[in-house]
């Protein structure tokens, strides 16, 4: 694990393997406010941007997994623009 610092200064205790630390492969503009309906699944307002870090094929799956601040988990592919 490593330490990394939020942008308070204070200090963040970060797994390398954490999803936190996947690159993303794309952005999206949120268009359509959404609010979590399970514990994997990422709340957002209209305007925020989100980091796609995994987009399987729309044949496999309506779901996007991404990062938004801090925290890291699906989204709906239709509540996005990107």
């Amino acid at each position: 694990s490593l330490f990394q610092i939020d942008n308070k200064g204070n200090h963040l205790l970060v797994h390398e393997e954490s999803s936190i630390n996947v690159p993303a492969i794309a952005a999206a503009h949120v268009i359509k406010r959404y609010i979590a309906q399970a514990a994997d699944e990422l709340s957002f307002e209209v305007g925020d941007i989100v980091s796609v870090i995994d987009m399987p094929p729309k044949e496999l799956t309506s779901w996007w997994r991404g990062k938004h601040g801090f925290q890291v988990g699906t989204s709906a592919r239709d509540g996005d623009k990107t």
